[in-house]
This record gives structure tokens, C-alpha cells and sequence, in this order.
């Protein structure tokens, strides 16, 4: 492949991946805004429940990356079919999970939040929050497991056009029972749960019925339940989500804790990462979308045994992404002015913490995206995901979270500094993802694995 097809590729495949994660999260930042007028109380109590299920979120994520990884070594092999039942058992793996995680939320979500904040406002509008919320993330698991697949073969607009209908309805659902009209009083921070919860489970119906309707490659088959008594799928589907799902909730865990250690520094500095958080999220969605096409054409290439193909590939993105979000980064720093326009009824207190916070986020995101690409793009590809596992421990639990826990606590640094230390995070994964990646021990066809 030459370096002009293999960007063109890189290009069809990135852009709608990073503008649907960019849109998602988006959304999320949304949501703080519109209940920015209620006060830091409610804007700390919905970015503390989006952070509590984005624990879940992203062990969900992790079990739709596995399927990806594999529905991109099937693709390239050949194996349509393989494809489907991978899906299929996956699906049943993500109801055995979350199901019970959605029941104890019920019993538990005050609590959580009380970890967080002391503020009993904060934990009451919390606590409802999480209660109407949670049980979404069954439907937001299934579809994670679907779109990867279809990202995995190439079909990367379709995801991004399920969710732009489902964003569409959220927003329109948001503003609707936030603020009231129509016979409905306004439910403020209710009124957000209850708009995510309903545009969540449309959006799994839309996918489903979109691809049932056009007799899609994905779409379940009659003779599909004969391919889930192959013991061995199972076995081997497991062997490859458990540590990516493990990795990611641990990390996911890791980033509430975070969140509980800023709450040590009051609501104030609550509501402040509450607001960057989305922000943060958004500039990296670009790089999620860089990170995600070049596992598919890193995986494709492995499942058609093309291993040095693979390698090259894997060398241009590790070049290519930290340019691009130095640049990014620089150009995030010149329209900060209009990024923070949406916050202008917080305190200006607030204010001048974020601004402080997003220098750091904007010139630091390059060792994120340098993570993210070698971890995700490159080392995920081969399924070598236990190594993921053991380094996101180690950089986040061993190094970073004991580090940014004394700064808070013990130094009683200002925010600022406490968010700079927990780059200390990026530091230690970026050196030992840089061996892994240069070793190229990751490089492993995962498709002849299973029959």
C-alpha cells in the first residue's frame, strides 16, 4: 500500500469515528450546560454520575474492542460468520455483567456519591441521577459491541449516523423535560437522566432494526444459534476480552478516583473538572478515531498474515497522531475564548481555575494520544492485551494515583498542580507501551485461534 492510499484510507476510516465520538461526548458536555443555570451543585452532580458510569461505560467499551479487534482479523481472512457469532457472544457476555452492576447502582448510588462530595444537595440530585441512568448502559453495551463490528469491516458511517439520530433526540428530550413545557414540569437534573435513558434505548432499536430490515452482513441469521455450541468460540472470545475489560474498568475506576481525590478540594474544584472533562474529551475523540482506524488496518492486516504490512502501518500512526495533537493542542489554546462561551453564567472564580486547567489539558494531550495510539491502535490489534492490563495498573494505580493523592492531601497543592501530577500517569505508560510496541511481540494472527 502505498503512503498516499494508506492515508486515504486512514482519513475514510478516522473521520467519522472521531466525529461520532466527538458528538457523544459532546453531549455529555451538553448536559452540563443546560443544567449550568440550576448551580455548581447540579453541574457537579451530573458530571460525578457521568463519571460513575463511565466506569461502566468503558468496560463496556472494552468488550466491544475485543470484538472489533477480532471482526477485523475475521474480516480480513475471510470469515463473515465468525463475525456474527462473536457479536452474539458478546451481547450475552454484556447482560450477564451489567445487569447485576444496574441492580446494586439501586441500593448503592448514595453512597458512591458520598465518596465525592459531602454536599448533600450534590448527592441527593446525584443519587436520582444515577438511579434513572444507570440501567441505560445496558442498551449503550449492546450497541458498542455492534458499532465496533461495523467499524471493524469498514462500515464507519453507519454508526455515525445511529448516533447523530440518537443525539438529535437526546438534546431535544434534554432541553424538553430540564426546563419543562408541553403538560411536563421542569425536572431539572431528573429531566437529563430521564432524556439519556430513553434516547439510549431508541438508539439500540434503530440499529437493530435498520440492520434486520436491509438483510445486513451482521444482522442475525436463522441457522446463527447452531454457531454458539462451538465451546471453544466462547473460550477463546473470553480469553481475549477479560483482561481488555479488566484493563479498562480498572482504568475507568482509576479515573473516579481521580474525581474523589478532586472532591477533596471542594465543589468548586468538582464543577471545574466536571466541566473540562467533556472538553478533554472532545479533542480526544479525534485521536480516538486515528487510534481505531489503525487497529482495523493493523488487525485486517494481521488476520491476512501480512505482518510486515502490519508493522509499517503501526510506524506511521505512532508518527503521524502526537504531531497532529501538538498542533491541535496550540490551535485549542487560540479559540479558547470561544470553547469556554457556553459557561459564561459560572462563577468567575470557576472560570479562572478552568482556564488554568485547560492550558494544561491542551499542551499535555500528546502523551495521551501517544498512549492511546500505541496501546489501542497498535498493541490491541495482536490481542495483546494483558500487557495493556499490567501497564495501566502500574502507570495509573502505582505511580500516579498515590502521587496526585499526596499532592491533594498532604502537600495541599492547588488544583492546578494536582492535575499536572497526575500526568505522571502518561509518563511511566508511555515508556513501557514504547518497548512493547518496538518489540513486536504483539504482532499475532488472532483469526486462525478459533474455529
Amino acid at each position: 500500500m502505498t503512503s498516499s492510499s494508506q492515508l486515504r484510507q486512514t482519513i475514510k476510516l478516522a473521520w467519522p469515528i472521531s466525529l461520532q465520538n466527538m458528538l457523544v461526548t459532546l453531549l455529555g458536555m451538553i448536559d452540563v450546560v443546560m443544567v449550568g443555570h440550576l448551580g455548581n451543585a447540579a453541574v457537579a452532580s451530573v458530571g460525578l454520575g457521568n463519571r460513575i458510569q463511565f466506569v461502566v461505560l468503558v468496560i463496556a467499551t472494552g468488550l466491544s474492542w475485543g470484538v472489533g479487534v477480532l471482526a477485523a482479523q475475521y474480516f480480513g481472512a475471510g470469515k463473515s460468520d465468525r463475525i456474527r457469532r462473536s457479536i452474539q457472544i458478546a451481547s450475552v457476555f454484556a447482560l450477564l455483567a451489567f445487569t447485576p452492576i444496574a441492580i446494586v447502582n439501586f441500593y448503592t448510588a448514595d453512597l458512591v456519591i458520598g465518596w465525592a462530595s459531602s454536599d448533600s444537595e450534590v448527592i441527593a440530585l446525584g443519587e436520582v441521577y444515577l438511579w434513572i441512568t444507570m440501567p441505560s448502559l445496558i442498551f449503550v453495551g449492546l450497541i458498542l459491541i455492534v458499532e465496533n463490528a461495523l467499524r471493524s469491516i469498514g462500515q464507519v458511517k453507519l454508526p455515525l449516523a445511529f448516533s447523530c439520530v440518537a443525539i438529535v433526540i437526546n438534546i431535544i428530550l434534554n432541553y424538553w423535560l430540564i426546563n419543562g413545557g408541553f403538560g411536563i414540569p421542569a425536572l431539572g437534573v431528573e429531566g437529563a437522566a430521564w432524556a439519556t435513558l430513553i434516547s439510549r434505548a431508541l438508539h439500540l432499536a434503530i440499529i437493530w432494526q435498520f440492520l434486520i430490515k436491509h438483510r445486513h452482513l451482521l444482522a442475525p441469521k436463522s441457522g446463527d444459534l447452531s454457531l454458539l455450541a462451538n465451546r471453544r468460540a466462547w473460550w477463546h472470545l473470553f480469553q481475549l476480552v477479560w483482561p481488555m475489560m479488566m484493563s479498562f474498568g480498572i482504568w475507568s475506576i482509576g479515573t473516579f478516583m481521580y474525581q474523589l481525590i478532586y472532591g477533596q478540594l471542594g465543589t468548586e474544584a468538582l464543577a471545574v473538572m466536571s466541566l473540562l472533562s467533556p472538553i478533554e474529551g472532545i479533542f480526544l475523540s479525534i485521536f480516538f478515531g486515528l487510534a481505531s482506524a489503525c487497529s482495523i488496518m493493523v488487525g485486517q492486516k494481521l488476520g491476512a498474515d501480512a505482518f510486515e504490512q502490519a508493522w509499517q502501518v503501526a510506524k506511521s500512526f505512532f508518527v503521524l497522531c502526537p504531531v497532529v495533537a501538538i498542533g491541535l493542542g496550540g490551535l485549542a489554546l487560540l479559540l479558547e475564548g470561544i470553547i469556554f462561551s457556553p459557561y459564561e453564567n459560572m462563577s468567575a472564580q470557576t472560570l479562572a481555575t478552568a482556564h488554568q486547567v485547560f492550558t494544561l489539558i491542551a499542551l499535555g494531550a500528546w502523551l495521551k494520544v501517544c498512549n492511546m495510539t500505541l496501546a489501542l491502535g497498535v498493541i490491541r490489534a495482536g490481542g495483546d492485551n494483558k500487557f495493556c492490563m499490567i501497564t495501566d495498573i502500574f502507570g495509573m494505580w502505582a505511580v500516579s494515583i498515590p502521587l496526585t493523592y499526596i499532592a491533594a492531601t498532604v502537600w495541599n497543592l492547588p488544583l492546578i498542580w494536582v492535575a499536572l501530577v497526575a500526568y505522571s500517569e502518561e509518563v511511566a505508560k508511555l515508556i513501557l507501551f514504547g518497548w512493547r510496541t518496538w518489540s513486536k511481540k504483539w504482532m499475532r494472527n488472532l483469526s486462525v485461534d478459533a474455529h
